[in-house]
């Protein structure tokens, strides 16, 4: 019975393996579209900050102002002020940006976490986290289980068993001489 308790264990244990996996990598998939969607956002409010500066700072400005300001020897890069009529709705896109990309620093560690790899003791290679041995150098890196006490009385005869089992070897030979 203990071999079939044994089995039943080791299948539990690998399905809830197999299930943590399958969570794991749910959860990269879902913290991934996350961060698609932020960078999605940031771009857009890049092109509306981009709308907006343009509108505010050029405004008016003709295609040949805009030529003539660039030519202007005089002019320096300092020369034209750009001034910020809607800098609250600067600022606010801004803060916005800056929350996305916080948003996509914490799903990228998110998602190192749950992909993290270890280093193998025996070689030093790079392997995935919860693998039983070592796909480079075949070192075991999932420690051994103690035995349990039952398993160990089965397995470990004791002096007496030992001395038994001596005698029942002698036995079938008994057996065998007296057939003949």
């Amino acid at each position: 019975m203990a071999f079939w308790d044994e089995l039943k264990e080791m299948i539990t244990q690998g399905s809830q393996e197999a299930i943590q996996k399958t969570k794991d990598i749910a959860e990269v998939m879902q913290t991934n579209a996350g961060i698609s969607e932020s960078k999605r956002k940031i771009n857009e409010l890049y092109t509306e900050l981009g709308q907006m500066l343009v509108k505010d700072a050029f405004d008016g400005t003709t295609s040949e102002g805009l030529a003539a300001m660039l030519s202007d020897e005089k002019a320096d890069d300092g020369a034209r002020e750009i001034v910020l009529r809607n800098w609250r709705e600067y600022y606010t896109k801004v803060r916005f940006i800056r929350s996305e990309e916080e948003v996509i620093a914490i799903g990228e560690q998110k998602i190192a976490e749950l992909k993290a790899e270890e280093k193998c003791p025996g070689c030093g290679a790079k392997i995935p986290k919860g693998v039983a041995y070592c796909p480079e150098c075949g070192t075991r890196l999932i420690p051994n289980e103690p035995v349990r006490e039952e398993a160990q009385d089965s397995v470990q005869p004791s002096a007496e068993d030992s001395v038994q089992s001596g005698e029942q070897a002698a036995a079938p030979e008994d057996v065998q001489s007296d057939k003949e």
